[in-house]
């Protein structure tokens, strides 16, 4: 067993596991992945398998079993090229691609399904998926989106619990994101993206366009912050993982340095410290007056731990807490217990 294989496994594995892989799977990996150049090549093989068990499925006449399994193929080939900086661009991008198709082939054997839409963004398109509960609507709306390598395909196992209160769901990527991210770097002002996002949910005829919600996970959480306090439309905010500001970018680890510069497109660390001096959220933290939800770790190595403190003192409005002191970013470890959670605060707020 490769130890810096072992290592990247172990700290990622709560995540990992949360977001829909079985731990066997992470068990097989550990022996079968021998150094971390192999990294996304032995995740794509494993893609592979669960792929070809999607067509035995589909065979079968085991549609929504194939639209699971093309969906854990996907979810393969995420954690292939996403969290890991020794992945090659050209690598990336391929198992990138692989992941939009593996997902799209399953998006409409799902259910409910995944309808795949094009939201209209500046002089662009942003892909997403919208995903509406089984009955009559219009329908409230919660509007999904991560962070730094979180991206619309991922979201569907978090989307569910939505569903299953009578929420409509609508994922996206946005600029420096999933599929995005080849043709559109992060940006400071993400909150415009989400804001073109509650406009596009607002339109169809299925989603009530008074009850919409944000949730951002990781960056997205202070992403849905500056979004509840820049739009108005926005009746609900929950972070999943906050981050205020990155004012001490300066003492992030060399890995997290890279990957938000990597989302941002840029080489230069002195360029880098620079731009995230402009991810705070004084400013905008004071103009949000909607019921607010934050979800955190309290061994976060990226959030400051004053937070949830700074947001709570200069929100307008109510905001409840969900802490675990012994978790991690995203506190992963404790998803069984706050994704259901997010899905009643949304439902109670809209």
């Amino acid at each position: 067993m490769d130890i810096a294989v072992a290592n990247a496994i172990d700290a990622n594995a709560m995540r990992i596991v949360s977001d829909g892989i079985p731990c066997r799977d992470l068990d097989f990996l550990k022996r079968d992945i021998t150094n971390l150049q192999d990294w996304c090549a032995r995740w794509i093989v494993l893609s592979e398998e669960y792929e070809a068990q999607a067509y035995d499925a589909l065979d079968k006449g085991g549609n929504l079993t194939a639209g699971e399994r093309f969906w854990r193929a996907a979810l393969c080939c995420h954690f292939g090229q996403g969290i890991l900086m020794e992945i090659g661009a050209e690598e990336k991008l391929q198992a990138d691609q692989r992941k939009q198709q593996l997902f799209a082939r399953g998006a409409s054997l799902l259910q409910p399904q995944c309808e795949s839409v094009a939201i209209p963004f500046e002089n662009s398109l942003l892909p997403g998926y919208l995903r509406l509960p089984i009955g009559l609507g219009p329908f409230p709306c919660m509007i999904l989106f991560g962070g730094l390598d979180t991206t619309k395909e991922d979201a569907f196992e978090l989307s569910s619990y939505f569903l299953a209160r009578n929420i409509a769901t609508l994922t996206f990527d946005g600029p420096g994101q999933g599929e995005v991210f080849h043709r559109m770097k992060m940006r400071l002002d993400y909150e415009k993206a989400v804001s073109a996002t509650v406009t596009f949910a607002g339109a169809q005829t299925a989603i009530d366009p008074n009850r919409i919600g944000v949730l951002g996970r990781s960056t997205g959480g202070h992403w849905a912050c500056k979004a509840a306090a820049t739009d108005p439309r926005i009746k609900v905010a929950i972070a999943w993982g906050l981050i205020y500001h990155l004012r001490d970018f300066d003492q992030l680890s060399t890995s997290l340095q890279q990957r938000f510069m990597r989302a941002a497109s840029m080489t230069s660390l002195i360029e880098a410290r620079a731009f995230f001096k402009g991810f705070d959220l004084d400013g905008f933290a004071e103009r949000i007056d909607v019921p607010l939800l934050v979800v955190q770790g309290g061994q976060d190595p990226i959030a400051p731990r004053d937070s949830i403190t700074r947001l709570g003192e200069r929100a307008q409005s109510s905001m409840d807490v969900i802490f675990y002191e012994h978790s991690g970013h995203c506190a992963h470890d404790r998803a069984h217990l706050f994704k259901p959670a997010m899905a009643d605060f949304a439902k109670s707020h809209l």
